[in-house]
């Protein structure tokens, strides 16, 4: 067998691929031969550190996708982990804030009306010990409040006592009897029309505006 027959059906040989007869022909050739046979060694060896190399590689690729899996997967239990947290705060929020808040009935809460010269303020304070009294307000478009829901909340760590012990109010100035100071300085003409309704659990109730202002103010 000729050198360069022998050196192109090397590879085949390696992988065999050759047939018996060709194996035959080969084997004998390096037996004879040892340049083409150091060439076969080296061949070998040759194919050897590739092998090596592709599977270091391979390793390298399957470490690498190891660490980004495990990547994301702290990822995503940071994730769950920040919406369970999230969801938890929201839960107890709800219960500090609706579960332990109602609105009040009209027979739980003390009503007063305070005149401070033109300055009127409605005070609620709760009638039973360690509880409170927080007022929610909806207000006009013209920005002055028309709508007082009167809730009722037990004492605990959401809402420090000392802050609602003497109760919660809302207050209206007034420029003169028929005339409403709103909360960005312009001025509001009071009608017959103009109410602030305060809502309890029990009842509605529904006052003028212009009742509100203490006329003993032009007395004097």
């Amino acid at each position: 067998m000729e050198h360069s027959v022998f050196k192109d059906l090397a590879p085949a040989y390696i992988d065999k691929l050759t047939s018996e007869e060709t194996n035959k022909q080969i084997e004998k050739h390096i037996n004879q031969c040892e340049e083409c046979r150091s060439y076969l060694n080296k061949m070998k060896e040759d194919l050897l550190l590739d092998d090596e190399d592709e599977r270091k590689k391979e390793k390298r690729n399957i470490d690498y996708f190891k660490k980004v899996r495990s990547k994301n997967r702290k990822r995503t239990l940071i994730i769950v982990a920040s919406l369970l947290s999230i969801f938890l705060i929201l839960v107890t929020a709800y219960y500090f804030v609706f579960v332990n808040m109602w609105l009040a009935s009209s027979s739980n809460v003390e009503t007063s009306i305070q005149n401070y010269d033109t300055m009127v303020t409605l005070s609620f304070k709760a009638k039973k010990d360690n509880h409170y009294i927080i007022l929610t307000d909806a207000k006009t478009d013209d920005g002055y409040t028309d709508t007082i829901f009167v809730y009722e909340k037990r004492g605990d760590f959401s809402t420090p006592a000392k802050l609602l012990k003497d109760g919660s109010g809302t207050t209206f100035t007034f420029a003169d009897e028929n005339t409403l100071l709103l909360y960005n300085g312009k001025k509001k003409k009071l009608t017959d029309e103009d109410k602030l309704t305060i809502q309890y659990k029990d009842k509605t109730d529904v006052i003028s505006l212009k009742d509100l202002y203490d006329k003993s103010n032009d007395a004097e």
